[in-house]
């Protein structure tokens, strides 16, 4: 099963986490820090394991190790350096190996010229532990990494790490590490051109400057949780007036439906209550008979009067447009017209 530890607020031991000189580079300042001790349980549980200790045995350590290798280490200044603020990285891992007196080393380099206030701290923290034997005060190192694990078979409160994949690593006050013993030392053997020792008073006006920079800090997330939150409401507020408006139509349509449903229904009666009238009156009268005329009739009025009730025919031409008048069939008008051609002509010739 694959878990994420983080070593952190627990009691378990921890070796040296030491800084040398700053070398060639302006900006780095290698450190050499011991992370965990190998085949032995951890003093106390770290966040993930369900409170239980692990157990990281030689074998599993020399496979793994090197996974922290390129990893960050992170500084907690929110929570007081006593923490995990994977965000904001200040150093890398450029080596990692199981050295002969139990533990497991990792060697990097912290970005000095970007963070001269972590260096400083640092430093002046473990110059007051040293001086003064102040474990409170000793920088130590807290591992992060995803492991799966298994219930060790000689003790009932510890696991067994059978694969790890380290992510990276804190810088924060030794009491609060995973391993306590581990000590991140800010000392130089020598000093480089440029390096700024920091007094007390310096380092109080600089912690005082980060407090007010966290106190702001909430200050922006308090007033964006606000913001967060009123855009909910607003947004609640939208989707509860998109839902009436959606209502509101939908019963529009409904009601429009409905409607028309009863028009139909009404014109429905309407049309039954006139056909019941019709029934009730008794056999409604026959259609008047449409005048025709056969070509026989139009023949026998010839002579007396024109088709069309006017005055008498007495040329072909005048019966021909009479006979037109009457929008007869072609057939029915051209049988006229040569009918009453041949009668003009036997009138003619006599």
């Amino acid at each position: 099963m694959l878990k994420t530890l983080k070593m952190s607020r627990q009691t378990m031991r921890v070796q040296d986490f030491s800084m040398s000189d700053a070398g060639n580079h302006p900006n780095k300042v290698p450190f050499k820090c011991a992370l965990f001790a190998v085949d032995q349980p951890s003093d106390g549980s770290p966040h993930g394991a369900g409170g239980k200790k692990i157990r990281i045995s030689s074998g599993v350590c020399d496979q793994c190790l090197h996974t922290f290798v390129g990893m960050a280490l992170n500084i907690d200044y929110v929570n007081g350096m006593s923490d995990h603020d994977p965000r904001f990285k200040v150093a890398v891992i450029e080596k990692a190996y199981r050295a002969m007196d139990g533990y497991a080393w990792v060697e990097g380099y912290i970005y000095g010229k970007d963070f001269p206030d972590v260096v400083a701290t640092i430093r002046y923290y473990n110059g007051l532990a040293a001086e003064y034997n102040w474990s409170e005060y000793q920088f130590g190192a807290s591992l992060e990494m995803e492991a799966s694990v298994q219930n060790a078979s000689d003790a009932e409160d510890v696991l067994d790490v059978i694969e790890f994949c380290g992510t990276g690593a804190a810088i924060l006050f030794a009491e609060a590490a995973a391993y306590k013993t581990t000590s991140f030392a800010a000392r130089n053997s020598k000093k480089e051109q440029g390096d700024v020792e920091m007094t007390p008073e310096q380092i109080k006006a600089m912690e005082d400057a980060m407090k007010a920079l966290q106190e702001g800090m909430t200050s922006i997330t308090s007033s964006v949780q606000s913001v967060v939150t009123e855009v909910g409401s607003i947004k609640t507020d939208l989707t509860n007036m998109k839902a009436a408006k959606e209502e509101e139509e939908k019963k529009t349509a409904e009601e429009q439906t409905a409607a028309d449903l009863k028009a139909a229904k009404d014109k429905v009666a309407e049309l039954e209550n006139e056909l019941k009238e019709i029934k009730a009156k008794g056999t409604p009268p026959a259609e008047p008979e449409r005048k025709t005329f056969s070509a026989s009739s139009l023949l026998s009025k010839f002579g007396k009067t024109d088709i069309n009730g006017g005055s008498e025919v007495t040329d072909y031409k005048t019966f021909c447009a009479s006979v037109d008048a009457l929008d007869l069939p072609s057939s029915e008008s051209f049988k006229l017209k040569l009918q009453a051609k041949a009668q003009f002509a036997e009138k003619e010739s006599v």
